[in-house]
């Protein structure tokens, strides 16, 4: 009994292949058949703008895409839509341009007038495409002035804790080669554009000065470099600390006064790298207080103050910031004799 079920189970799995064989054949029959017929469709075909007028350039792009209507068979609707699509070269200035009013940077195009030249272009490989419409059916352009500007270059350095190797770190301001560029493009945008980015510089490490090539930063499609690229110069050296003590003068004293301060020096302390240790000396430094600061009833002390110290030198500390003042009268013939000087 089991035998004869089996037996009957592969008969009719036999008949359902033969079956499914034959619907697929017809199916595949009628699919051939139908794309024989003609079709209307449309096809979305990229544009590529290309000669535009000389000192211009597009500030709003026209569409990318057209979209076609044609008529053909299913046949050559199939393969268009499958085949990945060269893009139409558009010669800009091939056509005759129109102006819209009086303005001559706004111009347009009836896209009825390269009809023949995207039916050529179609039938390349078949000769049974028909177009029939095109949409948009007019093309704007907008154009700039194209202007040229020089631009600074700013190198872009990336930030960590692990950028130096130990007892190192940056011995000046990293900068590039050349620093800065020619660049074209509409005026509405060089206007506003004052300098350009480099890609980061990524530091790791780092226990010499770093020279490496990078590329500028892009931001727009219509702005064109003169080059893309500029060499990055990071400067990095050894540091050691040290520190000088110097005297704190007083400034803005009326002349029949003395401020005697408490401590009269500070200790200054810093880091500096090897190469500009030697540049350092006493008379680098001016610490000072201002007479004209006092009040006694807000602070008791003075702050010490510097006068600007070199971009070399780094982390700079002052021991104390503040310091006390005893304010005396100078004596008559102290002061005649000051100011007979």
């Amino acid at each position: 009994m089991r035998k004869r079920i089996i037996f009957y189970i592969q008969i009719i799995r036999k008949k359902y292949l033969v079956f499914i064989f034959f619907v697929a054949l017809s199916t595949l029959a009628w699919y051939i058949r139908a794309l024989a017929d003609n079709y209307i469709t449309e096809i979305k075909y990229p544009v590529k703008y290309i000669n535009l007028p000389p000192n211009r350039i597009l500030s709003k792009a026209p569409p990318s895409f057209l979209n076609i209507q044609v008529r053909a068979d299913g046949f050559t609707i199939l393969s268009y839509k499958l085949k990945l699509k060269r893009a139409l070269r558009f010669d800009v200035n091939s056509f005759s341009l129109y102006s819209l009013s009086t303005d001559s940077t706004s111009v347009y195009l009836l896209t009825q007038y390269i009809h023949d030249k995207l039916t050529a272009e179609l039938n390349e490989s078949n000769k049974n495409i028909q177009i029939l419409d095109i949409s948009p059916d007019t093309l704007f352009f907008n154009f700039s002035r194209l202007r040229k500007k020089k631009i600074k270059i700013i190198p872009v350095i990336s930030k960590s804790s692990l950028m130096f190797a130990r007892q190192h770190m940056l011995n000046g301001e990293p900068y590039v080669i050349p620093d800065s560029i020619f660049v074209s493009g509409p005026t509405n945008i060089l206007d506003t554009l004052n300098q350009i980015y480099t890609e980061i510089v990524n530091l790791e490490n780092e226990e010499d000065t770093v020279k490496t090539t990078r590329p500028l930063k892009s931001f727009d499609e219509r702005v064109i470099y003169s080059i893309n690229k500029v060499k990055v110069i990071v400067p990095v050296d050894r540091f050691t600390e040290s520190d000088f003590e110097i005297p704190i003068d007083a400034i803005n004293v009326p002349e029949n006064l003395v401020v005697k301060l408490f401590p009269n020096k500070i200790k200054i302390n810093y880091l500096i790298t090897l190469s500009n240790f030697n540049k350092v000396t006493l008379g680098s430094f001016h610490a000072y207080i201002d007479y004209n600061t006092i009040d006694h009833d807000i602070n008791p002390k003075l702050k010490v103050n510097l006068d600007p110290l070199p971009a070399y030198m780094h982390n700079v500390k002052i021991k104390p910031a503040y310091v006390e003042f005893l304010i005396e009268k100078r004596s008559a013939e102290n002061w005649n004799y000051g100011r007979n000087r």
